[in-house]
């Protein structure tokens, strides 16, 4: 093993490498979770619309992400000036906006999206944050698998 990787137990994927360049600090940690700092992302899938947001403390812990520009549009994230240093981001080029998805074991097709706590993610500094929006126009639980479905209808007629 070189010096640029580190490997990770988790209990979904089993050991796995990871390039340390590819580590998030969540200096804050995650709510609910303010002990656990290290995280990677992984893919679940190399083509997959989701990914995982593995815990490098705690093998256990991991969370769906998804991108939620994807059924959602008009998603708009304001990142407060404290956030902004907290992330140290410079511009919005730095910065990839996720959210953690909910899937009920066995009901996909009722999978729902926090759109009222995105995770923000600098991606030249390796940190991360959720921030929770002070609005009433994001759920808790916005259901996507709607969405998605048709989104790939759309996709599909548009290929003909």
């Amino acid at each position: 093993m070189n010096d640029n990787k580190i490997k990770v137990q988790t209990t979904r994927f089993g050991q796995v490498d990871i390039l340390k360049e590819k580590i998030y600090t969540f200096p804050e940690g995650i709510p609910g979770f303010p002990l656990y700092k290290q995280y990677c992302i992984l893919d679940s899938r190399k083509d997959g619309l989701f990914k995982w947001l593995q815990s490098l403390d705690d093998p256990e812990l991991a969370f769906v992400l998804f991108d939620p520009f994807l059924v959602k549009k008009d998603y708009d994230v304001f990142i407060s000036d404290n956030d902004i240093k907290t992330l140290e981001i410079a511009g919005k080029e730095d910065v990839i906006v996720t959210v953690i998805l909910t899937i009920p074991q066995g009901k996909p097709q009722e999978m729902t999206a926090n759109l009222k706590a995105p995770l923000v993610f600098n991606i030249k500094k390796k940190k991360g944050k959720q921030i929770i929006l002070n609005d009433n126009k994001n759920s808790l639980e916005f259901p996507i698998w709607k969405k998605l479905s048709d989104e790939s209808g759309k996709q599909a007629q548009g290929a003909g």
